[in-house]
């Protein structure tokens, strides 16, 4: 595939981003982790949402950005899934 471009979808807003500029982050509630892929945009508007985050190596990219939420209701809109509806999507 030399001279394609990998596009995956961001999983906050769902753009079509090149897969080398989407950005790695974790969002930890507890001990459960959630790994997403950001657009820069919604990376940025979540910088601002939440007070502090750190980095870590990434999974799948170099870095990776953590956040710490109280609970998988603070994960950004389009990834909030009920247990019902991840069961399906896994399905």
């Amino acid at each position: 595939m030399l001279g394609h471009s990998t596009l995956i979808l961001c999983d906050a807003c769902g753009a079509e981003i090149p897969d080398k500029s989407a950005k790695e982050v974790i969002y930890q509630a507890g001990k459960i982790r959630y790994r997403l892929e950001l657009c820069t945009g919604c990376l940025s508007s979540e910088m601002k949402r939440h007070n502090g985050h750190r980095g870590v190596p990434g999974f799948h990219k170099r870095a990776a950005i953590v956040f710490s939420i109280p609970s998988r209701d603070e994960l950004p809109r389009q990834v909030r899934l009920t247990q019902q509806e991840s069961l399906k999507v896994a399905r």
